[in-house]
């Protein structure tokens, strides 16, 4: 009933509330939203009559309100009140929704050849409007439109409804529900053609993933034009697509524009572990129209004068798109130091003997792609390889030795094998790499994983034998818009011999335990990216590389602007030879990222908790590391 206490003559409202009973959550909401009464809280003064009409229209809004969630007998009653002469009105309405709609029957049928498509029989099976369920109109329209975009996606593309409607008998709240749908034909690709580029046709069949007759899907098509752009061929990438003219069979256009052929590098960068560093590159994306690969770099630092030169060719093999013949080449020259420290010490027993270590190394192998182990994740990059490394350490070439270095040399002369060798080793193994990250600077997150199995043997022309198993992880997680976690773990065994000497001079003794394993097997811990709190590969036996590795990590990082943020870490760690003498080394610190296109700078100050008798140690690091 519509009370007006209204005077005759004419008047304005210059301020309008609107109170409702009755209902609330989504319903109060959808009323709100279609009351005229409402929306005149937000306008100018109006008169009273334009007042009164909103009022008689308020009825017929709040009813079209409640149909959508299966309300279509409810009892209104809209009072409206002067409440004082300065123009202040009050619209007070109450409503009773009434028994809400239920559904009575529901037939739901797919005809066509979609009927037995499992993706169609789960939208089905998940169909929100059961018997018995209140009848939201929202949740119906959701539904069918969900089934036409499925049945899009899938390459229904011929699809209509036959039956689509729900009938309402408001006297008993009851509605019945039916929707039948034809799926039709489903079509399937049939082959592909490409224009503008340089490559053959045999590489092009190569990185085309959708086998003729194959059922179409969106998701298909997505992959085969990540595909194309993940080959690194290509600076535009199109697919087009092209239904055939009277049949269910539909062609992939591709427009194809090559990328310059050479890119090249230069980058600087620093760390308290490196030193200055330099590195330059040049890549050849492809030395034909086969798509064969070259990938040459130099690189620097001035850490032991370290200089690296690597290069890689990647040669396709088969019919997969990822999948080629690798053969690389590194040489690395640096000055080393053979050392005599104890392992619980700082400093050392004896003086080292410097020297200089020479690898080159020839790598030969397969590169391929293994499927995604669980959906939301790329895909694993194996590697199997053949190695053959020749490495050389010279530590007597000009024999400037020390005092101390003269008298421990002239007293254990079974010193010079390690001081003066060269080791022929072929190796055989696999690597596998999961690296899934999104994001850039602070944002990046997601997870790394490596793992690689390596070994030599004496019976297939190495000087040594060993077996060496490795994993590492990291995993990169963000809380809101500030807060990040950084986890890091490895792991490291390796089945080799080694030999001990126990060696005293004056009043000084060590114990010196070295692995049999070339240098660039060996595992070392320590410095700006492993341990803080520690110097660059401080940690493993006798600081000279140990056969088994154990490392974790985690840091809190907290953003404090756009590019930088604090962080607080705990690391711990150590490489050894003897598990038995498992001694892990911990650091612990903070510091502080600043983001640049180059990378993060990144600055820590850490303690090392094991070796308390020693001041904090900076970190630096500014770029990318050594090659």
């Amino acid at each position: 009933m519509l009370l007006a206490l209204l005077a005759s003559g004419p008047g304005l409202a210059d301020r309008l509330e609107t109170v409702i009973e009755g209902v609330d959550g989504a319903l109060l909401s959808n009323v709100r939203a279609h009351l005229g009464l409402v929306a005149a809280e937000r306008l100018d003064p109006l008169s009273v009559w334009r007042l009164r009409q909103l009022s008689s229209e308020a009825r017929q809004e709040i009813r079209d309100a409640l149909q959508p969630f299966g309300y279509y007998q409810p009892r209104i009653e809209v009072r409206l009140e002067a409440l004082d002469q300065e123009g202040h009105w009050r619209a007070s309405i109450r409503i009773d929704p009434g028994q809400a709609t239920t559904v009575r029957e529901l037939d739901i049928e797919i005809l066509g050849e979609g009927r037995a498509d499992p993706a169609l029989i789960a939208w089905q099976e998940a169909w929100p409007l059961g018997p018995e369920q209140r009848l939201i109109h929202a949740d119906f329209e959701r539904a069918w439109q969900d089934l036409v975009q499925l049945a899009e996606q899938r390459g229904y593309f011929d699809a209509q409804f036959l039956q689509r409607q729900v009938v309402v008998d408001p006297d008993r709240a009851r509605a019945d529900v039916s929707l039948h749908f034809d799926t039709g034909r489903r079509y399937r690709f049939a082959g592909y053609d490409s224009e503008g580029h340089p490559f053959s046709e045999r590489l092009i069949r190569r990185l085309s993933i959708l086998e003729p007759g194959e059922p179409y899907t969106r998701e298909r098509v997505d992959e085969q034009r990540e595909v194309l752009v993940r080959s690194g061929l290509f600076q535009r990438v199109v697919v087009e697509e092209d239904r055939l003219a009277d049949s269910e069979d539909l062609r992939l256009h591709y427009q194809l524009e090559a990328r310059p052929r050479d890119s090249y590098r230069a980058t600087l960068g620093f760390g308290t572990d490196t030193g200055a560093r330099l590195q330059l590159g040049w890549i050849r994306h492809y030395l034909s129209s086969r798509g064969n690969r070259l990938d040459l770099g130099f690189g620097a630092q001035q850490k032991d004068s370290e200089f690296v030169f690597r290069g890689n060719y990647f040669h396709p093999r088969g019919s997969q798109p990822f999948d080629f013949w690798t053969a690389g080449v590194v040489f690395r020259r640096e000055q080393d130091d053979f050392r005599f420290i104890d392992e619980n010490r700082i400093e050392p027993v004896f003086d080292s003997f410097s020297g200089r270590r020479e690898q080159a190394e020839l790598i030969f192998g397969r590169l391929q792609e293994r499927p995604a182990p669980f959906e939301g994740v790329s895909p694993i990059e194996e590697r199997l390889f053949v190695s053959i490394l020749n490495e050389r350490f010279d530590a007597l070439r000009e024999r400037r030795f020390s005092t101390e270095n003269q008298a421990l040399f002239d007293a254990y002369p079974e010193l010079e094998p390690f001081l003066q060798n060269e080791t022929q080793t072929v190796a055989l193994g696999a690597s596998w790499r999961l690296f899934n990250v999104s994001g850039t600077g602070f944002e990046a997150e997601g997870q790394v994983i490596d793992a690689r199995i390596t070994g030599a043997s004496e019976t297939l022309g190495s000087d040594v034998s060993f077996l060496q198993g490795y994993i590492g992880a990291r995993w990169h997680r963000l809380f809101g818009d500030r807060h990040k976690l950084l986890l890091r773990a490895e792991a490291g065994y390796t089945e080799a011999a080694t030999e001990t000497l126990d060696l005293s001079l004056d009043d000084r003794t060590l114990r010196l335990s070295i692995t049999e394993l070339p240098e660039r097997y060996r595992f070392k811990t320590g410095g700006d990216r492993t341990i803080r709190g520690y110097a660059f590969e401080a940690l493993s036996t006798n600081r000279n590389g140990g056969n088994h590795l154990l490392a974790a990590s985690a840091e809190y990082e907290y953003r404090v602007a756009e590019n930088w943020s604090l962080a607080a870490f705990y690391d711990i760690g150590n490489a050894f030879n003897d598990i038995d003498q498992l001694e892990l080394k911990r650091g612990v610190g903070a510091g502080f990222r600043f983001y640049t296109l180059i990378g993060p700078i990144q600055v820590d100050l850490a303690r090392a908790l094991d070796d308390v008798d020693k001041p904090l140690r900076l970190h630096l690091t500014i770029g990318t590391r050594l090659l």
